[in-house]
This record gives C-alpha cells, sequence and structure tokens, in this order.
C-alpha cells in the first residue's frame, strides 16, 4: 500500500492548500484596513512575471475571508498575484492554461493582519551578491542560457552577466561588493584587470567613497573609473544644474567645478 504523504516524508503533520485564479483574489487598497500595504500601489514586477510564467508560484501566499464581503483577500502576497495575472495575461494570448495560485489560510485575527505583512517582507535575509553569482555559475554549468538564469532571478539578463563578473574579480573587489561599498557595474569592469590592477584600483575606490553618500559617493567613484567626461557635457551645464540644485547634489557639483575647497559659487560668465 503507498505511504501518504505525511508517512512518506516524514512530515509531523501537513495542511490543505488552496489555489485561485489571482483575478479572483482581492488585494486590498483602502488605507484604513488591517490588510493595506503600500507596496500594492507599485507597478507590476515584468521579471517576477516571467519568472511566475516559467515555474508558477512557488511559495503559497496567505489569504482570509471577508466576512461582510465575502471576497477572499490577499494577507501576504500582493506582489505574486499581480505578477500572476500579468503572466496569465501572457499565457492566454499563447492560447496556454493560466495559471493557479497556491494560497493558505491566514488563521490570526484579521485586525492582527498588519504583524504578519511585516514579518512576511521585512524579517527577511538577502542573498549576499556573491552568493548570487555562485547559484548563477551553478545553473550555466547545467547548461542554462543567460536568459534562463535571468527568469529563474527575476532579474535581467545584463544583471546576470554583471554578477557573474564578481567571480572573475580577487577578493577584495568581492569584499567591497559584500559590504555595499561598491556596485556591480565597477566590479564587472574591474574583472577585466589583472588582479594587481584590481586591488589598486578598488582602494582608490573605497578611498573615494569613505567620506560621502548619495550622488556625492557615485560621482567620486565614477570618476575614479574615468566616467565622469562622458557624463557632464560642459562646466556651463553643470553650472547651470548647480544653480538649481541643493543638499548633497550640490555638494556633488561643487566638486566636479573645483569649488568644494573655496566655497566659491560658478562666475555666471564662466565657460
Amino acid at each position: 500500500m503507498a505511504k501518504n504523504s505525511i508517512d512518506a516524508y516524514g512530515a509531523s503533520g501537513k495542511t490543505n492548500l488552496l489555489f485561485f485564479d489571482p483575478d479572483a483574489l482581492v488585494l486590498v487598497k483602502d488605507t484604513t484596513s488591517p490588510l493595506y500595504d503600500p507596496r500594492v500601489e507599485l507597478p507590476v514586477n515584468e521579471d517576477l512575471a516571467r519568472n511566475i510564467n516559467a515555474y508558477g508560484v512557488l511559495q503559497p501566499i496567505s489569504v482570509i475571508k471577508n466576512v461582510e464581503t465575502g471576497d477572499t483577500e490577499v494577507v501576504v502576497g500582493r506582489q505574486r498575484v499581480k505578477a500572476a495575472r500579468l503572466a496569465n495575461e501572457w499565457r492566454r494570448s499563447r492560447g496556454e492554461k493560466p495559471l493557479q495560485v497556491p494560497a493558505q489560510v491566514y488563521r490570526g485575527e484579521r485586525r492582527t493582519a498588519l504583524t504578519a505583512i511585516i514579518g512576511e517582507n521585512e524579517l527577511r535575509d538577502a542573498e549576499t551578491p556573491l552568493g548570487r553569482a555562485e547559484k548563477m555559475r551553478r545553473l550555466m554549468a547545467m547548461g542554462y542560457g543567460e536568459e534562463e538564469v535571468a527568469i529563474a532571478f527575476g532579474c535581467k539578463p545584463a544583471t546576470v552577466s554583471a554578477t557573474l563578473a564578481l567571480l572573475e574579480c580577487c577578493q577584495d573587489v568581492q569584499d567591497a561588493v559584500e559590504t555595499g561599498n561598491l556596485n556591480l557595474t565597477h566590479a564587472r569592469r574591474l574583472a577585466k584587470l589583472p588582479p594587481t590592477e584590481q586591488r589598486e584600483k578598488v582602494t582608490e575606490l573605497l578611498a573615494a567613497g569613505a567620506s560621502e553618500r548619495g550622488h556625492a559617493k557615485a560621482r567620486r567613484q565614477r570618476a575614479v573609473m574615468g566616467d565622469e567626461t562622458s557624463r557632464m557635457k560642459s562646466r556651463k551645464s553643470v553650472e547651470r544644474e548647480l544653480e538649481a540644485s541643493s543638499g548633497e547634489r550640490a555638494a556633488a557639483l561643487r566638486w566636479v567645478l573645483g569649488l568644494e575647497a573655496t566655497g566659491t559659487e560658478p562666475d555666471a560668465g564662466g565657460q
């Protein structure tokens, strides 16, 4: 006699999953509802939709019945539902069977649903860039193409290429990316250099961004990589932008114009 699923997997118990047409689920947009999450207003993530189109919704969402309206409302999983709807539009246009979304019933009280939403979205450890790169490499070694890997990771093929380049970098570059002090775009360019030059350049990049944040940090690091000349059209255009800028942006533009040390403003007739 065949074993039931609990015996077959050595589980302690089981719950039944429900399956829904994503269009039949309600995404709550009433800001006074305990089920409201501002992220419901975000545009559909097309990368996630491509992933769902290929693999389905792998992680069940949570739903609750609204006893006043009879609607089945989403507690956790709004982005998956929205992406599944888009994936189904694509599938219907190709004459393919639409996907259903697996769901579990939320057993808590409706008034405390917000705590479940927070727990789902905030208490996760994000995958590190190096960890993502290694998993991408393994998929490529198994015969997956760059497009397929991009679908699996919910990103663009260019991101796959940039992430894989991290594996060609020396340890200093990898550490800088892992700690968030260097972005993948810079790492991809450094991967083309010999290890000794990588170490020298990453030292320059970290020093350039050590005392800066935001736009100012990005601009200083681009300058180290030799990008500033291609991004700025002329001194006059920078001066015009400075007149309309403030805060970090203005500080970065003053640095580009060489005004940081003197604190002077650009001359109205400057070239």
